[in-house]
């Protein structure tokens, strides 16, 4: 996945390219305000769907239900010992929703650091270690297999800029270095047997740089596509496994979002581009969803849904400098952000010399294109990196409920120097309401 190691480094890059980026200047949300619903037994009453796996305050993982009462504590370890520290991130659900995982990192530098890569069902039970490194090397990104029986997993290489890409069963065993590339995304067929590689980023600047097939059912068995790769990440599958989006180079040289079939043949081209191009299929893979990205390091741009047989029908949203968007379970909807910078107040309310960034976050018609502004809010640090990825986040997890009816987002509550999970309802009617403290969130698919 990640192309450079240094991950913390990331929060930091993506701050200060957004900021560049920003062109509006807004007041931002005053974020103490939350309130439930106009009648709390709503809170109750509503139909509950999925559950929300996330990381607390304290470091460690919880699971709790859109109410946000009674949370499941999956960890119970995470703490901080003088300059020692042991804390865990990004849990992600299985196909199935029956389990996660998630890793943790502990020490208090680099040169001592251990990581560890954990699997528990829903209600913390079953707890397995799958992995486990002391030599600086790290997890930065997991995704598990369609069957839910495996997970994939990126790690840095110790000494090395490089990247390892394995797999190891879900239940425990041995650990499969599957390839190695950086930077290196990936998709799984949708029926176990193999996925489809992006390693090496753009060939006009590595090349050396790849799209290729990789094969399970026999070892692994890497079939390379001609196709030179543009400057894109993540690569999808159509949700029935029979087509492939990517991005390439055409016949004519320019680079191109291409639809494929399963032997890596050109059956129709979506969009050409001149910088970078993020993108994904909408669930009953009747659309695709794509940002023309202005920038080649990150993305941020217009917001386009194409109808995946047909490249002339095509909506563009209706707002500008769109950095990430996510598709409801439905087709219907495609949630999205936009940064923008926002004075700083002082303890009296009124507006400093210093900005921060907030997003503006939207949901958009899939067949209009029209937009709904559903709240603002100040992001963490750990939703902000997902963000740089949020093509790659998109493969393997989600913050819409299995509904469609709502969204989970961490945000940061600058005045209160806290970190806070918010359920935000996707029609736009009813207030956002606080869950639990935390500072990542994914909802579980089914």
């Amino acid at each position: 996945m990640f192309g450079k190691t240094k991950l913390f480094s990331f929060i930091l890059i993506l701050t200060a390219f957004v900021l560049a980026g920003c062109k509006q200047q807004e007041q931002a949300t005053d974020q103490r305000g939350l309130r439930l619903p106009e009648s709390p037994l709503l809170t109750f009453l509503e139909h509950k769907s999925g559950l929300i796996a996330y990381v607390g305050s304290d470091g460690n993982v919880y699971t709790v239900n859109q109410t946000g009462k009674n949370p499941a504590q999956i960890t119970d370890d995470a703490a901080v010992e003088g300059d020692s520290q042991r804390y865990y991130q990004y849990p992600t659900w299985s196909p199935d929703s029956k389990s996660l995982t998630f890793f943790s990192l502990s020490g208090s530098d680099q040169s001592d650091l251990e990581t560890a890569i954990y699997v528990a069902d829903d209600d913390g039970q079953n707890k397995v270690e799958v992995y486990k490194a002391d030599d600086g090397s790290r997890p930065v990104y997991l995704s598990w297999s369609p069957d839910s029986a495996n997970i994939t997993f990126i790690a840095t290489i110790a000494g090395s800029s490089g990247l390892s890409f394995n797999m190891v069963p879900a239940a425990g065993g041995e650990i499969q270095v599957l390839d190695t590339g950086s930077p290196y995304y990936w998709d799984w067929r949708p029926d176990g047997s193999g996925m489809f590689i992006h390693a090496g980023g753009a060939r006009t600047a590595d090349p050396l740089a790849r799209l290729s097939f990789l094969s399970l059912a026999d070892g692994v068995v890497e079939d390379g596509l001609l196709l030179k790769p543009a400057t894109f990440q993540s690569p999808a599958f159509s949700p029935d496994g029979a087509r492939l989006l990517l991005a390439a180079e055409n016949a004519d040289g320019k680079n191109a979002l291409l639809l494929t079939d399963l032997s890596g043949e050109i059956q129709n081209e979506l969009t050409t581009f001149e910088t970078s191009v993020a993108f994904d299929w909408s669930p009953d893979g009747k659309q695709v969803a794509f940002i023309h990205s202005t920038e080649a390091s990150f993305t941020v741009g217009k917001l386009n849904l194409v109808d995946a047989d047909d490249p002339t029908k095509l909506v563009e949203v209706d707002q500008e400098d769109i950095v990430a968007f996510y598709w409801s379970p439905d087709s219907k909807k495609v949630a999205y952000f936009v940064p923008v910078r926002a004075p700083v107040t002082d303890s009296s309310g009124q507006p400093t010399q210093d900005t921060q960034l907030i997003l503006k976050m939207y949901v958009a018609d899939a067949i209009t294109g029209k937009s709904t502004l559903l709240w603002t809010f100040v992001p963490t640090q750990e939703f902000l990196q997902t963000m740089l990825f949020f093509d790659q986040y998109a493969r393997s997890s989600t913050i819409w409920s299995p509904d469609s009816q709502n969204l989970v987002v961490p945000i940061f509550l600058p005045d209160e120097s806290a970190a806070g999970i918010i359920l935000v309802p996707a029609s736009g009617n009813v207030q956002p309401r606080f869950l639990q403290q935390g500072t990542m969130a994914f909802w579980s698919w089914k």
